[in-house]
């Protein structure tokens, strides 16, 4: 893997501005998905719903694969915070299947990797105390 010489400082300015992107992205997702199930076809008309999940997902990758971890005591989760995360990211996964059903088998495979994703990014940015 190429190495890149760059300044620390401008790879945490990339990595938040990445990250604010995926999480823009994906309340706007949120956002598209709760005005396309009472008014159908509004956005995906202009939007081509798999390039913009597809490039969700490669900043979601990017976000938890690279943002810097906080160093700290991790608080004590319990059975329901754990559960209440698999749950959540089951159901956006689902959700993922549900708008791809167009795809076939292929829209299988991208909701489990957004489920996947999610389960990442929330268990990696718990607030540490």
């Amino acid at each position: 893997m190429p190495k890149f010489n760059l300044p620390d400082n401008f790879k945490k300015i990339i990595l938040i501005i990445i990250r604010d992107l995926f999480l823009a992205m994906f309340a706007i997702l949120t956002i598209f998905a709760f005005i396309e199930y009472f008014k159908p076809r509004i956005f995906l008309n202009y939007i081509n719903l798999g390039i913009y999940l597809a490039i969700l997902l490669i900043l979601g990758a990017i976000t938890v694969l690279f943002y810097p971890k906080e160093e700290g005591e991790q608080k004590k989760m319990k059975f329901l915070d754990y559960s209440t995360m698999i749950l959540l990211s089951t159901l956006f996964g689902i959700f993922v299947i549900y708008f791809l059903q167009g795809m076939g088998y292929l829209s299988i495979l991208v909701g489990a990797c957004a489920a996947i994703i999610c389960v990442t990014f929330l268990f990696t940015s718990i607030k540490k105390e």
